[in-house]
């Protein structure tokens, strides 16, 4: 991947006159260097020398399944299950019908004109966030899910621009805004190797001041990232930000990202290599899926069995804040 320079970004991305305003303030004191690797749940640009954690561990994800289906069981909601001696009467299945309408809020950090990206930018992100979950083609479900532009906030502050992963523990409770319900997007530049990260929706109730989605300004529609510039990081993030996992959780082993119709994959898809099978069990790898790592021009599906999972752990964790 060509490196990135920020002096890219001030061409691409014209400042705009600001929806609403957050006043920036003094510049925060240094945090605490934040770890050696990517949050969780991020995505990594190809060949990155970033060491990865962008999947929960195989016992990090049963352990996170096991809360799951007791939220589910307690709401009535699991999907269905074949008889057995210890229960004779399956459940009947979740069906992930009607519609789930998510506020959003995008902050926009840059540094004076760097990365003050546009309203009309964030206003075609937020397009495309929709065109994405709702559908087309065979296997292309439409989830239910629709995004609704709330406000605009804009903070000149160099430091939490240019380090976001640093400064996000300051940066996100002074900014986000709304509940469990309320998707909080920001914009940052992250350097080289990542292109967005997302907090996942069990992760709410112990730390709600940063729940939330970051892109970098580049990968917004339009941007200046190669084969990523169409908006499908913020599609891709604010997956994880409603309970899905990645398309290659737990590789060819284990229980997979726990959606029955993305079949198994070994590791990430680069690209968009058509026809790739890189597991022995059926179905070929799914390149074309939004949680995968695809260039954005290869990404059109979520599935139906993706959507149901959204809507589950929507009602789970996001709907009734987990509390139930």
């Amino acid at each position: 991947m060509k490196p990135l320079v920020a002096a890219t970004l001030i061409a691409a991305l014209a400042p705009a006159v600001p929806a609403t305003s957050a006043a920036p303030g003094p510049a925060p004191a240094p945090a605490a260097a934040g770890p050696d690797c990517p949050p969780a749940a991020a995505r990594v640009r190809p060949g990155s020398q970033v060491r990865e954690r962008n999947e929960l561990t195989p016992a990090e994800a049963t352990g996170v399944e096991r809360e799951l289906r007791a939220l589910l069981d307690r709401l009535g909601l699991l999907a269905p299950q074949a008889p057995s001696p210890r229960d004779p009467s399956p459940r009947p299945p979740y069906r992930a019908e009607g519609r789930v309408n998510v506020p959003v809020y995008f902050h926009v950090l840059h540094d004076g004109a760097s990365g003050n990206v546009s309203r009309a930018t964030v206003q075609r992100q937020i397009e495309v966030l929709n065109r994405a979950h709702a559908g087309s083609g065979a296997r292309a479900a439409a989830t239910g899910f629709t995004f609704t532009l709330k406000g605009v906030t804009r903070t000149d502050n160099a430091g939490w621009y240019r380090d976001p992963e640093r400064h996000e523990a300051t940066f996100k409770p002074r900014l986000r805004k709304g509940d469990a319900r309320t998707l909080n997007l920001y914009s940052a530049d992250m350097g080289e190797d990542l292109l967005g990260w997302s907090t996942f929706p069990w992760k709410y109730r112990a730390e709600p001041k940063m729940d939330g989605v970051i892109v970098h300004p580049g990968s917004l529609p339009g941007g200046t990232i190669p084969n990523f510039d169409q908006g499908h990081t913020a599609t891709h993030e604010v997956g994880h930000w409603l309970g899905l996992y990645h398309t290659f959780q737990d590789g060819c082993g284990g229980e997979g990202d726990r959606v029955a119709d993305t079949p198994a994959e070994r590791d990430p898809a680069n690209g968009c290599p058509d026809g790739r099978d890189t597991c022995p069990t059926p179905g070929k790898d799914p390149v074309h899926n939004y949680m995968n790592y695809s260039h954005d021009k290869c990404m059109h599906e979520f599935t139906r069995g993706q959507s149901t999972r959204m809507h589950q752990i929507w009602t789970a964790y996001r709907a009734g804040n987990g509390s139930v």
